[in-house]
């Protein structure tokens, strides 16, 4: 009997190490993911189309939405009308949308003067696939839309294009969480 309540107690240390464990390789995991993540996004400082550089941090703080896109992406292409819409809509409620286009400050300015696009656009060119990678999107492929809440840690993130009733379910989210004032 007493060989059994060793093996009882032994088997209870066991599973308490292995969710001691698992809990902290857990909170481990997201700290090492999401905040360099987060902190290698708000080091950047790209120009926007018409050549003023624009660092990322000046938007820490807020709900930032951040869509990798470019001017040959048709997903990309698709998805801005959207983001601007929602812009609108979410502006007044501390949100920002941010494009970071995988392209040329020409094409760029081109598309934003004929689509009438009013949301910031910035240039990161070909370099800006290392930050998609660092955001989680080991193929660099785009459209790729993160989320980053007010505690400056991406939230949400997809590849592929992003509807508007699928943002506002995420800006809805973090707007939830914000403490009241």
């Amino acid at each position: 009997m007493k060989k059994t309540s060793l093996n009882v107690v032994a088997a209870a240390l066991a599973l308490l190490a292995l969710g001691a464990g698992a809990t902290m390789a857990l909170r481990f995991d997201v700290h090492t993911r999401k905040e360099p993540a987060a902190t290698a996004l708000f080091a950047q400082t790209f120009s926007d189309a018409d050549g003023r550089m624009q660092p990322i941090n000046q938007w820490q703080g807020g709900v930032l939405v951040v869509s990798f896109w470019a001017t040959w992406c048709a997903p990309c292409i698709e998805e801005m009308p959207d983001l601007q819409k929602v812009q609108a809509e979410y502006a007044a409620r501390g949100v920002t949308i941010v494009g970071v286009a995988i392209d040329n400050a020409s094409a760029v300015k081109r598309f934003r003067d004929q689509q009438n696009i009013g949301l910031p656009l910035l240039i990161a060119g070909a370099a800006g696939t290392e930050l998609i990678r660092q955001l989680g999107n080991p193929s660099g492929a785009l459209p790729y839309t993160v989320l980053v809440g007010r505690s400056g840690n991406v939230v949400q993130s997809k590849l592929g294009r992003l509807r508007a009733g699928e943002l506002r379910l995420w800006l809805d989210s973090q707007i939830r969480l914000q403490p009241s004032t």
